[in-house]
């Protein structure tokens, strides 16, 4: 059975400094009002186990500072899809937005298999946007070139043919010089994109 409502009546002969709800069960969803022994709503909301607990007022900016010291402590980093600095929900706190533009990568050495590299703490300026290639990192590779249009010898033999040296000799040992050969070359050394596709959040970082 209900009790009869405390709701601003004075109680403080029996109840003085303690805090109680109304005359009522707790709701199902959500919290109730919590009154101080005068009947008074105070800044405190309850309600049934499991469901939670509200406070508003300057009880309520502690509580969240509280809460920010156990969960950020300064140094620490969070990530959110909208641009609203940390510090508006966390009074007394004070946070930046770090690395823009940059993909997030576990400080420390690692390997994937046919490496082992070390991803600094903070900005690293190893990475690039975008990267032209230079010769070494072509792939071996080969290029045809044309047949000597004129390599008979004086006795109407033919020379040996190849392009690495350019004195070659035909059947009895006469010399003649042949043209050295430079396939045309292909490309434009344009930089090719070096990026992931990316998925974009706002980290901030608590620096106090």
């Amino acid at each position: 059975m209900a009790s009869t409502s405390l709701t601003n009546t004075n109680i403080s002969k029996t109840y003085v400094g303690v805090l109680h709800a109304k005359g009522a069960a707790l709701p199902a969803t959500g919290q109730e009002d919590v009154y101080d022994g005068f009947g008074n709503k105070s800044a405190l909301k309850v309600g049934q186990a499991g469901k939670g607990i509200d406070v508003d007022g300057p009880l309520g900016d502690a509580f969240k500072t509280a809460i920010a010291e156990a969960i950020y402590p300064v140094g620490s980093v969070t990530f959110s899809q909208d641009n609203t600095n940390p510090g508006s929900r966390f009074t007394g706190t004070t946070w930046i937005q770090i690395a823009t533009g940059r993909f997030i990568a576990g400080e420390g050495a690692g390997n994937d298999g046919t490496e082992a590299k070390t991803i600094p703490a903070g900005n690293d300026t190893t990475g690039k946007y975008n990267h032209p290639l230079t010769t070494a990192e072509l792939a071996s590779h080969s290029h045809g070139l044309d047949q000597l249009s004129n390599n008979a010898g004086i006795d109407g033999s033919a020379f040996g043919q190849g392009v690495s040296n350019n004195q070659q000799r035909d059947a009895v040992g006469r010399q003649a010089t042949v043209n050295t050969f430079t396939s045309a070359s292909t490309g434009s050394g344009t930089p090719h994109n070096n990026m992931p596709p990316s998925f974009g959040l706002y980290v901030w970082q608590r620096t106090s």
